[in-house]
């Protein structure tokens, strides 16, 4: 941007030096009787004047450039932080449980969406231990069910497809918590190599349409 605004000062400088060559000739014609050396006097003060007017110019364009993008960043700045206290102020708030049974799926904050589903397991019959957090190996519910047997899950409030990376680390979690089997649930969708993935490992992958489904059926009979 730096070498545009450098090469509108020089055009500027280009014009008005050609319209004092011009004035000049003229002056000379209109007034041929006067010495020479006012006439070359005029034409170099012309060519200077040319040249500081262009290169005034490209400062002046360069100050501006560098003034709206300070501001530009200022005003980003600003949004940042407030879309950041937002999104904190909204993590902070914890909805309760009937808040959460009548909320949007979609629009609940990851530990929501956790604290969710582990209802959703204690009214199916399972005893439900929150795991989650730093070093949950991707494990964020284990679910034991009558026979005593443990499920590890993943539970993914996510818009984007989740990928075979988490079906791999689930597997991994799997066994560290002694887990008899793995299941993935998601308000999205998975890729195909998550599926294949899941599926050479034995994981259950629970995708939007058959969690709300399941959530749904849920909620009727919670409000019934």
């Amino acid at each position: 941007m730096a070498k545009t605004y450098y090469a509108e000062g020089r055009q500027i400088a280009y014009a008005l030096r050609a319209l004092f060559v011009i004035f000049t000739l003229s002056f000379y014609l209109l007034f041929p009787k006067l010495h020479w050396g006012i006439f070359v006097a005029v034409f170099f003060i012309g060519i200077i004047a040319a040249e500081w007017i262009g290169a005034s110019w490209t400062r002046k364009r360069r100050v501006a450039k560098k003034t709206s993008t300070s501001k530009t960043t200022s005003v980003t700045s600003t949004r940042k932080n407030v879309t950041t206290k937002e999104s904190k102020a909204r993590a902070s708030m914890k909805l309760t449980d009937p808040q959460l049974i009548t909320a949007d799926i979609h629009a609940l904050s990851g530990t929501d969406f956790e604290r969710l589903m582990e209802m959703y397991y204690k009214d199916q019959g399972y005893s439900v231990e929150r795991i989650g957090g730093s070093g949950d190996h991707e494990v964020d519910l284990i679910l034991r069910g009558k026979e005593g047997y443990k499920i590890a899950v993943q539970c993914k409030r996510w818009k984007q497809n989740v990928g075979n990376d988490i079906v791999l680390r689930l597997k991994a979690g799997k066994q560290v918590h002694g887990c008899y089997d793995a299941w993935v649930v998601t308000t999205s969708n998975f890729t195909v190599k998550a599926r294949e993935a899941a599926e050479s490992l034995n994981i259950k992958l629970i995708n939007g349409i058959a969690l709300e489904n399941k959530l749904n059926t849920w909620k009727k009979k919670k409000r019934s």
